[in-house]
């Protein structure tokens, strides 16, 4: 055991990232040795921020033995979640109570779910660069599309804030209006600027927006935790199927 974990009471394990490193523009090296979190790393997630993903990211980071080729913030956001689910399992473990309802018995109960069962959905190069860029419908326009990061999700976040606040009487939805300008990229393998976007946008079919909106989902789905937990029913025997929901449990688990 190094010098700093015996000074800071602190273990580390071994992770590989579900992207593999190789969706990055630099090198990245997909194996990654974290620590626990320390009080300090806490006190630093507790500190209220404008950019909460930023703060989470910073402290992820902070607990790699071995800093990444690019931050942690502008990692993919499967990578960013599988990271963060680690953190939590390096320093608190993998048990994580729930309330959820048994589909059998029809009673809401309180039972414990393993984080580390979570199946993990690895890098497949077929399936993200067919997401990434594809073909409208209605239009016929090839669209490439930019993946989800915590940098990204805040950006959006922030523009969407902003135009709400500026526009407080417009008709239409800012979050939606924020993601697309955000996350197209190339519009017929060019990269337009903001006029031209804006445009593109606000003259799409809908059913071309659609598509657009569906293929980011599973663009950021296609890598990382798979959400669906099986949790047995502590009433009548029966395996739950429900969903992993970060909650105050994650960070402050009431077991200890």
């Amino acid at each position: 055991m190094s010098e700093e974990r015996q000074q800071n009471f602190t273990v580390a394990e071994s992770y590989s990232l579900p992207s593999g490193g190789k969706i990055y523009d630099v090198r990245v090296n997909p194996n990654v040795e974290l620590r626990s979190m320390t009080a300090r790393d806490e006190m630093k997630r507790l500190n209220p921020s404008s950019t909460p993903l930023k703060s989470l990211a910073d402290i992820i980071e902070g607990c790699m033995l071995e800093k990444p080729a690019i931050h942690v913030y502008d990692m993919c956001i499967g990578d960013f979640d599988y990271l963060l689910h680690q953190l939590r399992i390096v320093t608190y473990g993998p048990e994580f109570k729930v309330t959820v309802q048994c589909q059998d018995c029809g009673e809401w109960v309180d039972t414990t779910a393993d984080l580390e069962a979570l199946t993990l959905k690895e890098f497949n190069e077929a399936e993200f660069e067919a997401l990434k860029t594809f073909s409208l419908p209605k239009s016929g326009r090839t669209i490439t599309l930019k993946f989800f990061t915590p940098r990204l999700m805040d950006e959006i976040e922030a523009k969407s804030r902003e135009l709400k606040r500026k526009h407080k009487t417009a008709d239409i939805d800012f979050s939606t209006y924020s993601k697309l300008m955000t996350c197209i990229d190339l519009v017929d393998g060019v990269k337009l600027g903001i006029i031209d976007l804006e445009n593109t946008v606000n003259t799409l079919p809908a059913a071309d927006m659609m598509k657009i909106l569906n293929n980011l989902e599973k663009l950021n789905q296609c890598i990382g935790l798979d959400n669906e937990l099986i949790v047995t029913c502590p009433k009548c025997g029966s395996d739950i199927h429900t969903f992993f929901r970060y909650g105050p449990e994650f960070f402050r688990p009431s077991n200890l």
